[in-house]
């Protein structure tokens, strides 16, 4: 059950596993009311966020930036002390403060653009889970290993191109904007949505092999760590197809 999704590397399961104790067993539905709940908290402190922005943007950076800091000490104690309702919850709310800042400063400079960023994450989630489930795509381990390597190619990626905006951003707009922009993006895309594979994968043959239900929050943040991935993604290719 090994993935590209830190969350649910084998090491981590293993260690994981070791350290709850529960009284049931993991099972898709409560993975999936689970990534549900936790969803749906992402975008109440997302509205919120949007409002706090679109009134205050000095006031909103900061809430955005600090929110951001904190997101991802929190998903790095979640990722290694295992699951925890009230962490995840609180990591969901964080991701939405992010996601609502970031999401009203691309709509403010092309209306429509967050909809049509939505709309596609959907579909392309969609998508993703029927070709897992109709077994047209199968997730072997060879295909594990492509994803792997695709997926820290693209963390290499943002390291490299966030050391080129500080020392030369002509070089970083020519990575993030226009015909190459929109390839790099179009390609990162395509690797956050296969990552989707892997995730709906955890999810059920963890569920077979009866994991313990704690295990249903872990599901539930490393699937929601992905589709935000994918937003994210979906969004930064919107825009550098607009420029």
């Amino acid at each position: 059950m090994a993935s590209s999704n830190p969350v649910f590397s084998k090491a981590n399961i293993a260690r994981v596993r070791e350290n709850v104790k529960s009284n049931g067993t993991m099972t898709v539905n409560g993975s999936l009311q689970k990534t549900s709940f936790l969803l749906a908290v992402l975008l109440v402190f997302g509205a919120v966020s949007w409002g706090i922005t679109s009134n205050n943007p000095a006031s909103g950076a900061s809430l955005v930036i600090g929110s951001m800091i904190l997101a991802f000490i929190i998903g790095l104690v979640i990722i290694f002390k295992g699951p925890n309702p009230t962490l995840t919850t609180v990591y969901a709310a964080l991701e939405g403060i992010v996601l609502g800042g970031i999401s009203y400063i691309f709509n403010d400079q092309y209306q429509g653009i967050v909809v049509q960023a939505v709309m596609l994450t959907i579909g392309v989630t969609m998508a993703m889970l029927f070709l897992y489930k109709s077994g047209l795509i199968k997730v072997t381990e060879k295909l594990r290993s492509v994803i792997l390597i695709a997926t820290v190619g693209v963390l290499v990626f943002y390291l490299l191109t966030w050391i080129i905006g500080i020392f030369s951003p002509s070089i970083y707009a020519s990575l993030t904007i226009g015909t190459s922009g929109v390839v790099i993006a179009g390609v990162i895309v395509l690797i956050a949505a296969f990552n989707l594979l892997l995730d709906f994968n955890f999810i059920d043959e963890g569920a077979k092999k009866e994991l313990p239900k704690e295990f249903e929050w872990f599901a539930a943040f490393g699937l929601m760590v992905t589709l935000i991935w994918l937003y994210i993604s979906i969004l930064r290719l919107l825009f550098a197809s607009r420029n």
